[in-house]
């Protein structure tokens, strides 16, 4: 992800930083969702490019109570903002960056969180 975004010049350049993103996040749900753990009674496992889902509750099984709102705050919002950038219609270089680095973040805080 960081060498397409370091060679990236145009707009299509910038929206495939954001098709990184996501395969990024795909591999992230699969690697921390657990269907054990993460499904509530009667649920369906959410397929792997639900994303949002997927890790939205790895992060409210691994961060919950109300100490941890932040932090399923910010793991919200960097998820929402990786995407983003992948449904612009004109994405920037700096969004593109932004997107790029909220998926660096979210994948060191699931890592944290996946420690305990």
């Amino acid at each position: 992800m960081r060498r397409h975004f370091g060679a990236a010049r145009s707009a299509q350049d910038y929206r495939n930083i954001g098709n990184d993103c996501v395969a990024v996040l795909e591999r992230l749900s699969e690697v921390v969702f657990d269907p054990e753990l993460h499904l509530k009674e009667g649920e369906q496992v959410p397929p792997v490019t639900n994303t949002k889902d997927r890790l939205g509750r790895f992060v409210e099984h691994a961060a919950s109570g109300p100490p941890n709102a932040e932090i399923r705050k910010v793991a919200r919002a960097a998820i929402e903002l990786a995407q983003a950038v992948k449904h612009q219609g004109e994405p920037t270089r700096r969004n593109a960056g932004i997107a790029a680095d909220s998926v660096i973040l979210l994948a060191n805080l699931l890592r944290r969180l996946a420690e305990e």
